[in-house]
């Protein structure tokens, strides 16, 4: 899967060995008789929770199924596919999901995996026609709209935006525990644990209060976001953006678009020249400055 998804060792050590939720017995692989692999798979049962949605006992993933693309490669994928299931099935899990695990690499089976979906259909999955997707933008004639900047003028004396201080942390998590308190909370603590700052999360204040919030991403970020998980087809100066909210109460005022304007400018003042933003349904939001289509995934689970 190189050519769309190149993984590398540290996405792959952040994501899987480093991550929390992992578990060396849920991790299967098939070598031909030269050691060569022809296929691999790993699963996933949450170990802590995931902020108010907790630990989702019924629920287990399928993280990735990888296998070489010949008629062995199928057969042991097949098998391995079954051999975590099974293994699911033991954990107590009721339903499955393939992607869209804490730390995932996708939040589907990707839309031009044909033969993936092939595979999971045998094993009883159930693969949606809804689709989510990954965007992209060249940056080189990016800038914030003026009708944007106006707004923000208008505004300015009610809302700012600008990068997360340590001292706006204890709001930023008050604000993320009241509007999105299950995984965009969980995973801005995860982030939080391990970056230098908090300055590449974009904050929407209105006074002391904190209403809305902004990841992004860039070479100099040590967590891998999902943004720029496949930042080797982005090229080096790659950059990413995501998850992005606002308070109920802030919305319908232009402020999530000023957000999302305000960040991809952040993004290429860092540095980069192409950006992603993944794992959303809102082509027409992020249309409006640019972004278009650049990935495909359709949600597939199996209950057990």
């Amino acid at each position: 899967m190189g050519d769309s998804f190149p993984l590398d060792a540290l996405l792959f050590e952040q994501n899987v060995l480093k991550d929390v939720h992992f578990d060396p017995s849920a991790v299967w692989v098939v070598e031909d008789e030269r050691g060569e692999l022809l296929a691999y798979v790993h699963a996933k049962v949450c170990k802590e929770p995931l902020g108010s949605a907790g630990t989702l006992p019924e629920q287990g993933w399928v993280g990735a199924l990888a296998f070489e693309p010949n008629e062995q490669g199928e057969q042991s994928a097949r098998a391995v596919l079954q051999t975590a299931l099974q293994w699911l099935k033991a954990q107590g899990r009721k339903r499955v999901s393939y992607g869209s695990d804490p730390a995932h690499f996708f939040p589907g089976v990707p839309a031009e995996q044909a033969l993936h979906q092939q595979i999971l259909r045998e094993a009883g999955f159930t693969i949606s026609d809804h689709v989510a997707v990954d965007l992209i933008r060249d940056l080189a004639d990016y800038r914030v709209p003026e009708e944007v900047e106006s707004n923000l003028r208008h505004l300015r004396e009610q809302y700012t935006i600008h990068s997360c201080t340590p001292q706006d942390v204890p709001a930023l998590l008050r604000f993320l525990q009241q509007e999105f308190p299950g995984r965009w909370y969980y995973e801005t603590v995860k982030r939080l644990e391990v970056e230098e700052t908090p300055r590449d999360i974009l904050i929407l204040t209105h006074g002391e209060e904190v209403v809305g919030f902004c990841h992004t991403f860039h070479r100099g970020s040590r967590r891998i976001g999902p943004s720029i998980y496949w930042r080797k087809l982005l090229g080096e100066a790659y950059g990413g953006l995501g998850p992005i909210g606002l308070a109920a109460s802030t919305r319908g005022k232009g402020l999530g678009l000023a957000l999302l304007c305000k960040g991809v400018e952040y993004v290429k003042a860092q540095g980069a020249t192409r950006m992603a933003i993944d794992w959303t349904n809102l082509v027409d939001f992020y249309g409006k400055i640019g972004f278009r289509v650049w990935k495909r995934y359709h949600p597939a689970s199996v209950t057990l």
